[in-house]
């Protein structure tokens, strides 16, 4: 039986992913608790954005256990019944590198048509919510505009949006500038730092490695499947232990 910590949200022990004969993920293992951060870094293709597909169950995983908030949603391979992994889906907002906006529903329209149709709520409960967080992540005057007519900095902002909204116990943010011309880094950066400071619990795939120093509370490097490094984000990007997170890093001008 799996022990779970008491602040623990997010538990993943022997996580395994193959697609065909090709292994993604080889063993990973790894725990988030109550207001911290994980930053994942690593080269492309090395199963980070995999893990996340795995926690938000838009890929099956071929082994291992994953537990949100205490719940089961797969142990040893095998996936606890349909009813209690809606229950957990619920428990995580998974904000894309692509936005995935509905391109013929309005920024306020994007924000509050989940809420009404997941969590049941109604549209003026909905919507009152979806102005309070668009205003706070500064979208307020762009409640009636389309996504086309935004620039990509403020899509991600509509996609955060609507995560937060979903009233999430974890965010998950796949890539979130990568996306974005340079320029438009900044705010969506800004955006989930101030996330962090509020406590919010995140994990966090991402190239911008400056970034990932500053906003974790832990860091996890991977390369060819697993984790060969893990630890305070100061120790693992600045002081590195292993010969291939020192090889990672020295490509960054910018740590």
């Amino acid at each position: 039986m799996t022990e779970y910590q008491d602040d623990e949200i997010i538990k993943v022990e022997n996580l395994k992913k193959s697609f065909g004969t090709n292994e993604i993920l080889k063993g990973i293992s790894f725990s988030v608790k109550k207001g911290e951060v994980l930053g994942i870094i690593g080269p492309s293709g090395s199963g980070k954005s995999t893990i996340l597909r795995c926690i938000s169950q838009l890929e099956d995983v071929s082994g291992g256990s994953i537990s949100i908030c205490k719940l089961p949603l797969v142990t040893d391979g095998l996936y606890s019944d349909k009813k209690l992994r809606h229950e957990i889906i619920l428990k995580s907002g998974l904000v894309f590198q692509n936005f995935n906006l509905f391109p013929h529903y309005s920024v306020l329209q994007n924000v509050v048509e989940p809420q009404i149709r997941v969590l049941k709520k109604t549209k003026q409960e909905a919507k009152e919510k979806a102005i309070e967080i668009l205003n706070r992540i500064g979208l307020g005057e762009r409640l009636v505009n389309y996504p086309c007519e935004l620039s990509g900095g403020q899509q991600q902002r509509v996609s955060i949006a609507r995560a937060l909204a979903m009233e999430p116990q974890v965010l998950l943010f796949d890539e979130p500038t990568s996306a974005l011309d340079p320029e438009l880094t900044g705010e969506i950066l800004a955006v989930i730092k101030e996330l962090a400071q509020e406590k919010m619990t995140m994990v966090v795939v991402t190239h911008e490695m400056a970034f990932a120093r500053d906003i974790s509370t832990k860091i996890i490097f991977m390369d060819g499947g697993v984790i060969v490094e893990q630890g305070e984000p100061s120790e693992v990007i600045n002081r590195p232990k292993e010969d291939r997170t020192k090889a990672f890093l020295s490509r960054f001008s910018n740590v």
